[in-house]
């Protein structure tokens, strides 16, 4: 009897082994962080705003030309078809492409700004290593992904990926000009004693680009402006995106703003 089950446990191991699949079986999958993340297509390069997390040469050494680029930091936007560079003086732009896990850069162009010797040797550093073909790959999970890119000159440059407005809020928002009036109001706000708010109201433009007249009064704006830093005694004009929250915390209305433009200061 005792042979008999000893024989049956050995036949139920042994199927199993048979079923277990190998790597080298046709169709099998491993679980890895990086068959977990997100696929290097247009949809996912543009769902995030890419920051500058880590520079480093062939060798495994920092590279100090974009030291100020991990301080700031640097970091590429996407769209369908082209992307941004920003945090150094100028902001540049160019088409790309996707071809066999690289990115294909086109030649960057660049807005015409003057700045500190630094930023500008920043500028130029990042746009000698994003030309033509980078080997590329996104890495983690969709909530924190990298993005590996890899020059042709064997600098490895890590980008931590920051989902955008869009991407948390579910779409592509509202687009509206808000005035900042100089000074702050005191308002009620359940759990800041003294708050005071900016007062702000909507402004449009005509097709030629000419500011029109007021259509409303002051309002208090009890929520931040998130990328908009208020200095008392200053008048501006803003363009915002507006996004509606879903998921909003008690103590702040649906609506979010987000800075796009500081139109006029």
């Amino acid at each position: 009897m005792k042979k008999l089950l000893a024989v049956s446990v050995l036949a139920l191991a042994l199927g199993a082994c048979a079923q277990a699949p190998t790597d080298s079986a046709p169709g099998h999958t491993t679980m890895t962080a990086d068959r977990a993340a997100p696929a290097l297509d247009g949809a996912t390069l543009s769902a995030y705003d890419w920051r500058l997390a880590e520079a480093v040469d062939r060798h495994g050494k920092p590279v100090e030309a974009l030291r100020a680029g991990l301080e700031r930091p640097l970091s590429l936007s996407f769209s369908d078809t082209s992307l941004s560079v920003q945090g150094g003086c100028n902001t540049q732009f160019g088409g790309y492409a996707l071809e066999s896990g690289a990115l294909r850069v086109e030649g960057l162009a660049a807005t015409m700004k003057a700045c500190a010797p630094e930023l500008m040797r920043l500028d130029a550093e990042i746009a000698v290593r994003l030309k033509g073909s980078l080997a590329a790959q996104v890495q983690g999970g969709a909530d924190a992904p990298r993005l590996r890119l890899t020059t042709a000159g064997g600098d490895v440059l890590a980008f931590t990926g920051v989902p955008t407005p869009e991407t948390r809020y579910g779409g592509p928002g509202e687009t509206v000009f808000l005035e900042i009036a100089p000074d702050r109001v005191a308002c009620s706000h359940p759990l800041i004693p003294g708050h005071r708010c900016l007062r702000v109201r909507e402004r449009r433009y005509d097709a030629a680009g000419v500011l029109q007249p007021p259509a409303a009064d002051w309002q208090p704006l009890y929520q931040p402006i998130e990328g908009y830093e208020h200095r008392d005694g200053e008048h501006a004009i803003l363009r915002v995106k507006r996004f509606t929250d879903p998921h909003p915390p008690a103590d702040r209305s649906s609506r979010v703003y987000i800075l796009d433009l500081v139109v006029q200061r």
